[in-house]
């Protein structure tokens, strides 16, 4: 039984996780010339591999869920090559054909699903006690995340390593019923942002994007592992409070 004003939520590992972990080589090499090759024989596995998702999906919300989300570092990962590779075209076409791939399978997993759930994803770059593994703006995958039919995007914007909001209205896509929540608060560090100028970074951002589409919230969780962040109990309580005083602030 949920407690009424609770909304039942699941957080479970995208799909592109299991498609490609981080590009980390499996055993592709020993049957396909290339990992083109491999992406190309991929169809019926995607397919196979979106069916599990959305039956298992399917099957949180007829126990009671009506809030999934789905967080990725996929994406962190493609930004990060994307900039590494890019002038090569052909690693270039390789990486795009894995950003495609992630494409089709997580919205053929989200298709048909009930419209009272919220389907939701952390675009992850990466949280192990208070260090990182990814960086760059969201600039070269914005053309991606556009195309996924996910209602909320969390989106890391903790640090200059982030890159700009300029590609925010790309990954709304004029979408009226998407949100895109802003990882202002870092969840690394216990010093509080300055109140004044993470109002200042939404309104920057709201002229990108309408306000009414626009949240916040800490860049990542605090423990996403069993290793934990480099902070207190009672600073993540200070963190939780602080992005409900600037929410009051600009939204109420």
């Amino acid at each position: 039984m949920t407690p009424e004003g609770i909304t039942p939520k699941v957080t479970i590992p995208s799909p592109s996780l299991i498609i490609k972990r981080d590009h980390r080589s499996d055993l592709y090499a020993d049957y396909y010339d290339s990992w083109t090759d491999f992406l190309d024989a991929l169809t019926d596995f995607l397919d196979a591999l979106a069916k599990a998702y959305h039956d298992t999906i399917q099957h949180f919300y007829d126990l009671g869920a009506r809030y999934v989300r789905l967080d990725d570092t996929t994406w962190g990962y493609l930004i990060q090559q994307f900039e590494n590779e890019k002038n090569n075209p052909e690693k270039t076409a390789e990486l795009a054909k894995i950003a495609e791939g992630d494409v089709y399978t997580i919205n053929k997993a989200l298709e048909g699903l009930p419209e009272d759930l919220t389907l939701a994803t952390h675009i992850c770059r990466g949280n192990f006690k208070s260090t990182y593994l990814f960086e760059g703006g969201y600039d070269s995958v914005a053309k991606y995340l556009d195309q996924l039919n996910y209602d909320i995007f969390f989106l890391e914007y903790d640090d200059a390593r982030l890159g700009s909001f300029a590609p925010l209205p790309t990954i709304w896509n004029n979408r009226d019923h998407v949100e895109l929540v802003l990882g202002v608060i870092t969840s690394k560090d216990p010093v509080l942002e300055d109140v004044d100028a993470v109002i200042a970074r939404i309104h920057e951002a709201a002229e990108l994007v309408p306000l009414k589409n626009l949240g916040i919230s800490t860049q990542c969780g605090f423990a996403p592992i069993e290793e934990g962040n480099i902070l207190t109990e009672q600073d993540e309580w200070n963190k939780l409070q602080l992005i409900k005083t600037i929410t009051d602030k600009v939204w109420s």
